[in-house]
């Protein structure tokens, strides 16, 4: 799986979440990222990441993300150490969770690749959510009228979900949120960047 200026920019924000939220788990550290990228959107038309969300049961999901930690995961319980990941140490947690995946930061937060806004929404994101399980933000995405409940409504994915099968590969549009011409504007010139510096590395 190929590492991209998004996957790495959202893992060094998970590290930022992971040094001031005490204990951080895999389900609310992903969603803490969608809620930063769904906040930015909605401020500026630009998100911090330009990470993928598909639909899932629990809510917006960045399947990379989740895989690589579900990777790195395995090889620690298998006993190959808990390094498979560059930016974080995943472990089990002592007690048993469903979520089952502690993340703690391997390094510190870098900021290079963050703007003074981007903190401002990590921040943010942090002042708002996270106090909150990941029980409790995964009812707040859930709630009618959110990109997440539209998109399984309309695609009837609740009766997949009840079958199951607890996946699909729906994409969340976040540009849905973009209600302004400046925004949509800022959201074209800002992806066309990101596309840019991601064919330099």
């Amino acid at each position: 799986m190929e590492t991209t200026l998004a996957l790495d920019k959202a893992f060094n924000a998970l590290v930022y979440f992971a040094e001031r939220i005490k204990p951080l788990y895999l389900t609310k550290a992903i969603k803490l990222l969608y809620l930063a990228d769904e906040m930015a959107i909605k401020q500026t038309g630009v998100p911090v990441t330009w990470l993928n969300y598909k639909v899932w049961k629990l809510g917006p999901v960045p399947e990379d993300i989740y895989q690589k930690v579900k990777f790195a995961h395995h090889q620690h319980q298998k006993g190959n150490g808990s390094n498979a990941l560059q930016h974080l140490e995943v472990s089990t947690p002592p007690e048993p969770l469903r979520d089952g995946i502690l993340l703690k930061p391997a390094k510190a937060f870098d900021d290079a690749q963050f703007s003074d806004y981007d903190i401002e929404i990590l921040d943010a994101v942090i002042k708002q959510y996270g106090k909150y399980n990941s029980d409790k933000i995964i009812e707040l995405l859930h709630q009618e009228g959110t990109l997440w409940h539209k998109l399984v409504a309309a695609n009837n994915l609740e009766q997949q979900f009840e079958l199951k099968d607890n996946r699909s590969d729906y994409i969340i549009e976040l540009t849905e949120l973009l209600d302004t011409d400046y925004k949509k504007s800022a959201f074209e010139v800002a992806y066309q960047s990101y596309l840019m510096q991601n064919e330099l590395i």
